[in-house]
């Protein structure tokens, strides 16, 4: 294969503060270096390097089209702007990129990706956003004979999930940034012990700061001890927790979200790993493109479409979720189920499911009132 050449480069800012070296070759691909695709992602260059001959990795492989090959491409830089000129490195094209955010956008959706990954993804959301905001601007505002600043689009167009917390008036009670339980109690509307039974859930991720009595006295508190939080990990909890003000702020981060596209919690991951073991030897699929949507789950061989839902399903929009559905049955069956019935219960829909139909297994009236869903009631 002919190696392409860099004719033109430049600084790109999608993201205020992340500036990536981006290039034009001869052939009119716009590409990114190495070191710019892990800076925009927010990865460590040395963890993309190593995805080039390790694609995908585990947690990201339900995720990515089979086809795609994880790859860079070597090119010479003869841009004589760059700081790179005359040398040879490692690009990635845009395609490249979009299916590298894709994927670990659907990944961090579906809660699937380690510790060490879950920024990665939250930034993936981001951008993604971001991103189609920026085209529908530019594509309106030119179209109307308006000139555009794509990289100032982008940057106004990128959600910070901090800033927006306290957009939505979120407030902290003790000095420099740092958030009591009862501040976020107060701002998600829930009872303190809801938050302390989320914190013991997610202790390794959520690392709470000791206050010292000084700064306890210094907001007018008389506790002996107390925790407090850092604004990221308040922003964890936010959009980890299904409250009322939890749902509009996964809709200001990840869009308008239905039932066929949203960010899964830890017992719909779990549902997925017991539905691997039911569905084995059949092609099940997670996370899978119908249409403009994608349902959580679908067995190839039986056109059957699975959805988990839970709390939060109560605030979608109805009309949306219709239209969905009538998209759906036209070709597969459809059976959606409470996240918290029994596996017997779940089979019983699917052999009574077939295409045209919808079977629902469960009652919005009594959604929040079940007793907690645990994996090992499956007998699997």
């Amino acid at each position: 294969m002919k190696e392409r050449k860099a004719v033109y480069y430049g600084q790109v800012e999608l993201i205020p503060g992340i500036i990536s070296d981006g290039y034009v070759l001869d052939d009119d691909t716009a590409v990114m270096s190495e070191r710019g695709t892990a800076e925009l992602l927010g990865m460590d260059q040395k963890t993309l390097k190593a995805m080039r001959g390790n694609w995908p990795p585990k947690t990201l492989k339900p995720f990515t089209d089979n086809s795609f090959t994880m790859r860079g491409n070597f090119i010479e830089v003869i841009a004589e702007s760059s700081p790179y000129y005359g040398r040879n490195i490692v690009v990635y094209t845009s395609a490249t990129i979009e299916t590298l955010i894709r994927t670990y956008a659907s990944a961090f959706m579906n809660d699937a990706l380690r510790k060490h990954q879950i920024h990665v993804g939250k930034r993936s959301v981001a951008l993604l956003i971001s991103l189609v905001r920026t085209v529908l601007d530019t594509a309106i505002k030119e179209a109307c004979g308006l000139s555009t600043n794509i990289q100032q689009t982008a940057q106004k167009n990128y959600i910070d999930a901090v800033k927006l917390i306290k957009d939505f008036g979120f407030t902290c009670t003790a000095p420099n940034d740092i958030a009591t339980k009862k501040d976020i109690s107060q701002f998600l509307d829930i009872p303190e012990s809801t938050l302390n039974g989320f914190l013991r859930k997610h202790k390794n991720e959520i690392q709470p700061i000791k206050l010292d009595s000084a700064t306890i006295r210094s907001f007018g508190g008389k506790a002996a001890r107390m925790n407090g939080y850092l604004l990221d990990d308040v922003t964890k909890i936010a959009l980890g927790m299904d409250s009322v003000i939890g749902i509009k702020l996964k809709k200001q981060v990840f869009g308008q979200i239905g039932s066929f596209a949203k960010p899964n919690t830890s017992v719909e991951v779990q549902w997925r790993e017991v539905l691997s073991k039911v569905f084995q030897g059949f092609d099940l699929y997670f996370n899978y493109q119908i249409g403009p949507y994608k349902v959580d789950f679908f067995v190839a061989q039986l056109m059957l479409v699975l959805e988990c839902n839970g709390y939060c399903h109560r605030f979608y929009d109805e009309k949306e979720e219709k239209v969905r559905e009538k998209l759906v049955t036209q070709k597969y069956s459809l059976v959606r189920f409470h996240h918290k019935i029994n596996l017997e219960t779940l089979f019983n829909g699917i052999l009574q499911a077939k295409p045209g139909k919808m079977v629902k297994l469960y009652d919005l009236e009594k959604l929040g009132q079940e007793m907690p869903f645990d994996i090992n009631y499956l007998n699997l």
